[in-house]
């Protein structure tokens, strides 16, 4: 980029004259209040339009609608505002609730939990005697079938001695 221009500087040709020739170039120039000034103490150019000076001082004031409108906004946004925070405290209301309804079923699911684990103790207690009383009754019925068995051979065997005291001649008794 220093090189094109470095080389418009030692042709003479400057930046001003060199849009002059230029059919795309358009010369934009803008106005400042201290002209001189802002160029050195240079004159304005001629082929510069003047600059149109300041409307009258009743034309600048706002319009009084646009005061009423910002106004009207600020009102809206203030009562925006309200209205949020008595939704946050609404809904800190009901969570405070909710709260406490959460604390009630925590107390209710601990008694629940606490009365179920009496009775799984009761049960296992009782079971265990249950299973000590079936025990028990096995080994009694156990015994009374070997009982049974003992009258069963004891049933044969008198059954025996009748058939063999039958096919003897009877005999007096002495």
């Amino acid at each position: 980029m220093q090189a094109p221009a470095f080389k418009d500087k030692k042709r003479g040709i400057s930046a001003k004259n060199q849009g002059a020739h230029d059919p795309d170039y358009e010369n934009i120039t803008l106005a400042f209040r201290n002209q001189d000034h802002a160029k050195g103490g240079h004159s304005r150019p001629t082929s510069q339009v003047p600059a149109q000076g300041r409307p009258p001082s009743d034309s600048t004031q706002v319009p009084r609608w646009l005061y009423r409108a910002i106004l009207s906004l600020y009102i809206l946004l203030a009562l925006a505002f309200v209205v949020c925070i008595i939704l946050s405290a609404f809904i800190m209301m009901k969570n405070a609730e909710m709260s406490k309804q959460l604390l009630g079923f925590k107390t209710e699911l601990w008694n629940v939990s606490n009365s179920m684990q009496a009775c799984e103790e009761r049960q296992k207690g009782v079971w265990k005697s249950v299973q000590g009383n079936i025990t028990t009754v096995r080994s009694k019925v156990e015994k009374l079938e070997m009982q049974l068995a003992d009258i069963r051979n004891i049933n044969i065997k008198v059954q025996k001695i009748l058939e063999l005291l039958q096919t003897k001649p009877q005999s007096p008794p002495q």
